[in-house]
């Protein structure tokens, strides 16, 4: 499956309310395929996925696209769920920040009860492995624009470890 992620300048929430709203207001006939067909993406069903917010874990429910030209399917994620992770993009963030400046991790496992221990090293030791070298080879800092900038090189979300397809698409408001 290839993923779609929706980039908004200003993104605030994190739930379903905030992702149907999401799609509801998606330009559908803009959406390019991998293929290279634009406007030949149709609804086609959804996938739920759980992700850890502060409120517990989050069942959310994905939206998948279908192209009519390739068949393929695509998933739309919002730019602050990290392919193939329960933890959050800005949860993501904290936890390398906190990492890079020798800084306890205690705020973020009382901000975020679902996060623990072991979900913070795992998180840095796929950051050290995969990420770290990368954004210090290209200049890339861990801000606001890390998404656009990692879709711009790499092809991929900040943090998606899966080589798999992913295209960065930025809704405009």
């Amino acid at each position: 499956m290839i993923m779609i992620t929706i980039f908004l300048e200003k993104s605030k929430g994190s739930g379903q309310k905030y992702y149907d709203n999401l799609i509801n207001n998606l330009d559908f006939h803009k959406l390019t395929c991998p293929c290279g067909q634009t406007g030949q993406l149709i609804k086609h069903g959804k996938y739920t996925r759980s992700i850890k917010t502060p409120e517990g874990l989050i069942p959310l429910e994905i939206n998948r696209l279908k192209c009519t030209a390739c068949l393929k399917t695509h998933a739309l994620l919002p730019e602050f769920i990290v392919p193939y992770s329960r933890i959050l993009l800005k949860d993501h963030l904290s936890i390398i920040e906190s990492y890079e400046d020798k800084r306890s991790y205690e705020a973020i496992m009382l901000s975020n009860p679902l996060i623990d221990i072991d979900n913070i090293s795992y998180v840095i030791k796929q950051y050290r492995l995969y990420w770290k070298e990368k954004l210090f080879a290209f200049g890339i800092k861990l801000n606001q624009m890390i998404t656009q900038s990692c879709f711009s090189i790499f092809k991929r979300q900040f943090m998606q470890i899966k080589r798999g397809s992913n295209i960065l698409f930025l809704q405009t408001t």
